[in-house]
């Protein structure tokens, strides 16, 4: 099995790689004219659309049941991994089966911060 530190560097060093040549694409792009033209016409029509969503929300939904929702949604979601984390570690089965009867499982993963 390979060590934790080589392949962290490995994919440290692919990223870096990954951001040379994401930059090198950028300063061209930034060089040609048709781009930058594209680009300034996506803003203005992204701010007529956004502009048309606040008018359609502002007499649809209030903003404030939505910010609710929101908040409820992903209290749920926490409290739902936190519930799963805990089965899995007394090895329990988890699972979910849902009203269509399809099972669902979870899918854990790891990530690494900085100390």
């Amino acid at each position: 099995m390979q060590s934790l530190e080589k392949v962290y560097l490995r994919l440290h060093e692919s990223k870096m790689k990954k951001r040379e040549i994401t930059k090198m694409i950028r300063d061209e792009l930034v060089q040609d004219t048709r781009y930058r033209e594209l680009t300034e016409e996506m803003k203005k029509l992204r701010d007529e659309r956004k502009s048309i969503e606040n008018e359609i929300k502002g007499h649809t939904a209030s903003p404030q049941e939505l910010d609710e929702l929101k908040i409820e949604i992903q209290t749920d979601q926490e409290l739902l991994a936190d519930i799963a984390l805990n089965m899995f570690t007394d090895k329990q089965s988890v699972e979910i089966l849902d009203e269509y009867d399809q099972r669902w499982v979870p899918l854990f993963s790891v990530k690494f911060v900085k100390d």
